[in-house]
């Protein structure tokens, strides 16, 4: 039997139309099992319902990264502000350190120089007037940086700033008072460089027996 071209040709239509009608059938059924309801009564999400992709407005982007790079500027400049003040405060610190053992050693020569004067014969001369004027300017530059005497002659014996090295009797002087100084004190900055070497009174006998 021989197939003629209008033959093939009728064959080729009715094979597309059987195929289309199953393609057909086949998106039905995949349309109702999409939007077939959930158990509870809700219908089932799409694919691209069920994940949508979220999309970050430019700008919105823009604030984040500057509200951040602010949040960075912040703590780098407290960073730095603590840092300053650390570094001040060890400066002082070691300065105040540098000053203070410098002046504690220059006590000495505050003392030689008021012996040399105690033990000048001419108190007049040329020699006492240069070493008088030597310790004025050493004191008035000690003093520039701090240092100050502590009163001690004459004055309640304080512990805190007084270093009792004797006790004498006295009728001049009232009891636990400093009768005489042996080494003068000094204060640096309010604090108690070298406390002052006295002697205490004891007062008179009188005052003794009273007690």
């Amino acid at each position: 039997m021989t197939i003629n071209n209008e033959q093939e040709t009728e064959l080729e239509r009715k094979l597309r139309a059987e195929i289309d009608a199953e393609d057909a059938e086949a998106d039905a059924a995949h349309s109702l099992e999409t939007s077939a309801p959930q158990p509870d009564g809700s219908p089932v999400e799409s694919e691209e319902e069920a994940s949508p992709v979220e999309t970050l407005d430019p700008l919105e982007a823009l604030e984040a990264e500057a509200g951040e790079l602010k949040d960075q500027l912040l703590r780098g400049r407290a960073e730095f502000d603590n840092y300053r003040k650390r570094s001040a405060r060890e400066v002082e610190r070691i300065r105040k350190t540098a000053s203070e053992s410098l002046i504690h050693d220059l006590l000495p020569v505050i003392d030689n120089l008021e012996l040399a004067l105690d033990h000048t014969q001419n108190a007049s001369g040329p020699l006492a007037d240069g070493v008088k004027m030597v310790l004025e300017q050493l004191l008035e530059v000690l003093a520039r940086n701090g240092l100050e005497p502590i009163e001690a002659l004459g004055q309640p014996f304080d512990p805190n700033v007084h270093e009792a090295v004797s006790q004498v009797e006295s009728e001049e002087v009232p009891k636990d008072k400093v009768a005489k100084e042996f080494q003068r004190g000094y204060k640096l900055g309010g604090q108690i460089l070298r406390p002052s070497k006295v002697v205490v009174s004891l007062g008179d006998d009188e005052e003794q027996a009273s007690d």
